[in-house]
């Protein structure tokens, strides 16, 4: 079969995207297998199409290796392995087996005739065990092993723009992006050293350095991501940001794009953002437990006030805030976003892309949006005083506004909000709901394993009765072990856990007290308020997540409550 139909039959293609792929193969002026044709549009992941091309061919697929560097970097020092030029001209390279029964023949074509001849020539009379290797492996190896620039490496008085759209370099990039949609990572790193560079992928809140590569192909990668984000390919002394669209392991994603000149080079840090990312954007599939959720949309029935939700950078405010707007009914409302950045389009809803090197800020959106009969209005952030002034006003001219804040904790927002200049006695008329919330890690569903009944430490053990957990919700607690589906991290995924604190009426009364703190907030706060923590104990009661997830929310106001 051949390798389209077999992409289509694995649904990893669709007939469109063949077609697209055959018509660009068709008028390349020189020969282009359909594979990196595919890779380089963004039409399948690099993964995915060696991994069809190992099950087309019959072939094992080679990963990196250092032991396997080693060996053949010894059988290379010995002159019985494929010359430089060779090497580079086939993307091969060969070496005895450790046992001595075989020759290993490492190539992304290892089926090119005139390379298995010369390889049998070396190997003699032993058999050559042929290996398939993608390209960023093989790319590697071979800069290990040879020292030399591979193919696709430029001399740096080349031109930048020349080196950003030469296929090597867009297939790079391409790969990259590709790779990062595969492992589903909020970001990729591209981060200079002295001898290279390095390219990491947040995958799940965490770094995962995954690849490292010689410096001779770094600028031309730089330059060919700042080409796509639109901008200055010759300015290396500012910091610069961009974005744009592409289509990366079949899926349509924005990239947003940041750039800071290092001691050793530009450092970029791209945010990845699929457009399809909206379908997950229902409240039911956030995390939220029953009564939070019920909490949650009671508020949001409420035809003026403000919910804010509230957490560090990296905790899903924004994902949360889009949820909310997506339950929102669009047919009978008018809903206005103001953000910095628009992240996610979302139909039916009215965005605004704050532009502050114009006069366009948070304070200046508002004022003009106000005057768009709105019913919804959200606001990227509260920042400053202003801001926090015009959507207190509007929530009590009859709008709803939705909202994020900085602080650590939900009771935390309104001295937060009171520091920053807003009046007591109008956060008390204004404010229905504070979330504050986090992400933790979900155990991998393939391999994590369950654990005995275990003791759980005296301040856990409260908090569960306080939940009522000991004598409620039989114990399905499991850890984490590790396997192949998740990269033997012993998780996949990541799952919110929320404090939810509706606005009751003693609470409104407590917010108009002298000497307003969190922990007077915490001691008004309705009865079936809880932290963070004593949500994530619920999630690991229940077998989604570890023990050492809820344990890693003890920096916040969880103990606070234990008695």
């Amino acid at each position: 079969m051949k390798i389209g139909q077999l992409l289509i039959q694995k649904q990893l293609l669709d007939d469109t995207g063949l077609a697209q792929a055959l018509t660009e193969q068709s008028r390349s002026p020189t020969p282009q297998k359909l594979g990196a044709i595919l890779v380089r549009l963004g039409l399948v992941s690099e993964a995915s199409l060696y991994q069809a091309l190992s099950e087309q061919l019959n072939l094992p697929l080679w990963s990196h290796d250092p032991e396997h560097i080693a060996l053949a970097r010894m059988a290379l020092e010995a002159s019985r392995a494929l010359p430089a030029a060779l090497a580079k001209r086939w993307q091969a390279f060969a070496y005895p087996s450790p046992d001595g029964a075989s020759w290993q023949l490492i190539a992304r074509d290892p089926l090119q005739p005139e390379l298995a001849e010369y390889t049998q020539r070396l190997a003699g009379p032993l058999p050559l065990a042929l290996k398939l290797a993608s390209n960023q492996d093989l790319s590697a190896a071979l800069e290990q092993l040879y020292a030399t620039k591979p193919a696709g490496s430029y001399n740096l008085s080349t031109d930048l723009r020349q080196l950003a759209q030469d296929a090597p370099i867009v297939e790079f990039v391409a790969t990259m992006l590709s790779r990062g949609t595969d492992q589903n990572a909020s970001d990729i790193h591209v981060e200079p050293t002295e001898q290279g560079f390095v390219v990491r992928y947040r995958v799940d809140g965490h770094l995962r350095a995954t690849e490292t590569h010689g410096r001779e192909r770094f600028d031309a990668v730089v330059s060919r991501i700042k080409l796509v984000s639109g901008l200055d390919i010759a300015e290396r002394r500012l910091p610069q940001d961009g974005r744009f669209s592409t289509r990366a392991a079949g899926i349509d994603t924005e990239i947003r794009v940041s750039v800071i000149p290092g001691v050793h080079g530009e450092s970029i840090v791209m945010r990845l953002l699929p457009k399809t990312a909206h379908r997950r954007f229902k409240l039911e599939a956030l995390g939220f437990e029953p009564d939070h959720l019920a909490a949650l949309q009671a508020s949001l029935q409420e035809p003026d006030g403000i919910i804010l939700v509230t957490g560090p950078t990296g905790s899903g405010k924004s994902t949360t805030l889009y949820a909310a707007l997506a339950a929102t009914d669009t047919d009978s409302t008018r809903v206005l976003t103001v953000e910095d950045p628009v992240e996610y389009q979302l139909p039916g809803i009215t965005q605004f892309q704050v532009q502050s090197d114009i006069g366009f800020t948070f304070p200046a959106a508002l004022r003009a949006i106000l005057r768009h009969d709105p019913d919804t209005i959200m606001i990227g952030e509260i920042r400053d005083p202003e801001t926090a002034g015009i959507a207190i006003q509007a929530s009590l001219t009859g709008h709803k506004v939705l909202s994020t804040l900085h602080t650590n904790d939900a009771p935390s927002a309104f001295v937060r909000l009171i520091d920053i200049g807003v009046e007591p006695f109008l956060l008390a008329a204004s404010v229905r709901t504070v979330i504050a919330q986090r992400l933790i890690r979900r155990l991998c569903p393939h391999c994590a394993r369950s654990l005995p009944q275990v003791e759980l430490g005296d301040q856990m053990t409260a908090m569960a009765r306080r939940l009522h957990l000991d004598a409620g919700e039989p114990y399905l607690g499991r850890q984490a072990m590790g396997c192949e589906q998740c990269s033997g991290t012993g998780y996949r995924g990541r799952v919110a856990v929320h404090e939810v604190l509706s606005v009751t009426p003693e609470l409104r009364h407590q917010l108009t007290a002298p000497g307003l703190s969190d922990q007077m907030i915490r001691e008004r706060a309705p009865a079936n308020f809880r932290t963070l923590q004593e949500d994530a104990l619920l999630k690991f009661w229940r077998g989604d997540t570890s023990l050492a997830e809820v344990l890693s929310l003890a920096g916040t106001h969880a103990m606070a409550d234990i008695s």
